[in-house]
């Protein structure tokens, strides 16, 4: 039905931040990839999780049951990381992550996370992160 008079919604200003609920004894360390489980509390992420993002700070649910604890993490951003194979060819290229800390050029079961922006040295991507996207 056609909106019959105003209305306020939701307007969340920082797009830059995101908190979600962890799952059941998930321990997230900083910097470190985040995925969801099936039943949608994040943890470190595992080959083939959806990605929501890179951790803002640590958070330790070991004792606790799902969505005790939160996780705030970056969800636009270019940061750089090691990336095994990277070449300045890859621009542009898409980027997949198989571990919490691990970075691909291949899809192979792991998790879409974004594109290479730029490769400042050896080994060294900026990747610019792309989270609850499929891959291209």
């Amino acid at each position: 039905m056609a909106l019959t008079a105003n209305r306020d919604v939701d307007h969340y200003i920082d797009q830059e931040l995101r908190t979600f609920k962890l799952a059941a004894t998930a321990h997230v360390f900083k910097g470190g990839f985040v995925g969801l489980t099936a039943g949608g509390y994040a943890r470190p992420l595992q080959a083939g999780d959806p990605f929501v993002g890179i951790a803002y700070e640590e958070a330790d649910n070991e004792g606790g049951a799902d969505g005790e604890v939160a996780v705030r993490v970056y969800t636009l951003g270019d940061f750089g990381h090691a990336l095994t194979g990277v070449a300045i060819t890859n621009l542009g290229d898409a980027v997949y992550a198989s571990a919490d800390d691990t970075l691909a050029l291949t899809a192979g079961g792991n998790s879409y996370v974004g594109v290479v922006l730029d490769v400042p040295s050896s080994g060294q991507v900026l990747l610019r992160i792309d989270p609850f996207r499929p891959a291209p």
